[in-house]
């Protein structure tokens, strides 16, 4: 088996499977690569088919000539970036509802799953959240962890309804548009 001591690695994912936290890295030289959710240096820690990861890469002690990656790194998700970006720069962005659970909606945004807490979807309770189901919805990104990303609708309602809000960013818009 080859030496791959303190060598760093580049690789594209073949697949990840979110609930279990595993998938592979496809490697020209390696083959295929192990990928456990443990071993993501990042701070979202699910990866997507087709990203472009770095890695390096350790013998399997599971299985004999297979190797699992290690201190994981993702190099190009554009997707991820622009759902990072938003959510560092508090901008909004629009997704897809997919699917809904006891705890809240699922969306798609950019092919990346995004979770809609039902205290989050609107600022009214509703018996049923079905209505959304396959609209699209506008929202802000609100939390990123380990295995998700979380958002809120209702934090973009609450500032269309405030007109107060909307003055005070349009004065802030203009203030820094004059100096």
């Amino acid at each position: 088996m080859k030496n791959t001591e303190g060598q760093i690695f580049t690789g594209r994912v073949i697949f990840y499977n979110k609930n279990k936290g595993f998938g592979g890295i496809s490697h020209p030289d390696l083959g295929d690569v192990f990928l456990h959710q443990s071993k993501m240096g990042d701070i979202y820690k699910v990866a997507h088919k087709n990203d472009l990861v770095s890695f390096e890469a350790i013998p399997s002690t599971r299985k004999h000539g297979v190797f699992e990656a290690i201190n994981v790194k993702f190099i190009e998700n554009e997707n991820l970036s622009l759902i990072i970006n938003a959510f560092a720069q508090k901008e909004n962005l629009k997704g897809k509802v997919l699917t809904m659970n006891a705890g809240g909606l699922l969306l798609d945004v950019l092919g990346i799953e995004v979770f809609l807490p039902k205290s989050e979807v609107d600022v009214y309770e509703f018996n049923s959240y079905s209505i959304f189901l396959g609209k699209e919805l506008e929202f802000r990104i609100i939390g990123i962890d380990e295995r998700s990303i979380i958002a809120s609708r209702k934090v973009v309602l609450e500032e269309e309804e405030n007109p107060y809000k909307r003055i005070v960013q349009d004065t802030d818009s203009i203030k820094k548009m004059v100096s």
